[in-house]
């Protein structure tokens, strides 16, 4: 009995045209915020012998089911819009983001042979996040205060901060936190933070009061 072929040997020969086959995405995983559209992208590949037919997203893919294409899904149609050109970069734009499309998303091909498919797993893991902010309920005058726009995965674009409406530009901004130092009576108020492109987006106002000494 010959000995097994090496898995990878068996890997490369398992259809002669299995390594033109490719799909990349630019991101595998993507945090964003809540009520925001996102977007998705990649590059394919595929055997030169075939002709694509058809292109779609589709999420959660499950071995031996086939993938429901995203624009015929009740939940995601009217919010998605797939685009893709000759040279083989392909996106997904997903509008008015909600929690509940926490999915992984992939890439499916179809050809003009039955038996020649490609699935691009794994996808974009997506994470979607609401902000909030954690801060004291009250400060002393004279202290410094911390003020922090929490969310629950990494969001990439920069934190703004907004008090009684309006944005901060004086105050010292680090990453997710609004630093107060030496805090007065003219810090008391309403504050709500975003991130920049989205400020229509604002966490829940939180009120901090300041006590005299």
């Amino acid at each position: 009995m010959a000995p097994p072929l090496p898995l990878v040997f068996l890997l490369m020969t398992a259809g002669v045209f299995g390594t033109e086959w490719s799909v990349k995405y630019n991101q595998q995983e993507i945090c964003a915020l809540k009520g925001s559209t996102v977007f998705m992208s990649g590059t394919f590949t595929h055997p030169e012998r075939l002709t694509v037919t058809q292109t779609f997203w589709g999420i959660d893919p499950v071995p031996g089911v086939e993938l429901t294409d995203l624009s015929k899904d009740p939940v995601h149609s009217g919010r998605v819009e797939f685009v893709i050109d000759k040279q083989k970069h392909f996106s997904l734009k997903l509008s008015d983001v909600m929690k509940k499309d926490e999915h992984q998303f992939c890439f499916r091909i179809i050809t003009n042979e039955e038996k020649e498919r490609w699935l691009g797993k794994p996808g974009v893991q997506l994470r979607v996040t609401e902000l909030h902010v954690e801060a004291p309920e009250e400060v002393t005058e004279g202290e410094t205060a911390d003020l922090t726009c929490k969310t629950t995965c990494s969001l990439t674009d920069p934190f703004i901060w907004f008090k009684n409406g309006r944005p901060l530009t004086t105050k010292t901004i680090k990453n997710n936190q609004l630093h107060l130092q030496t805090v007065s009576s003219e810090d008391a108020g309403s504050y709500s933070c975003a991130v920049r492109g989205s400020q229509h987006l604002r966490s829940t106002a939180h009120s901090l009061k300041v006590r005299c000494e």
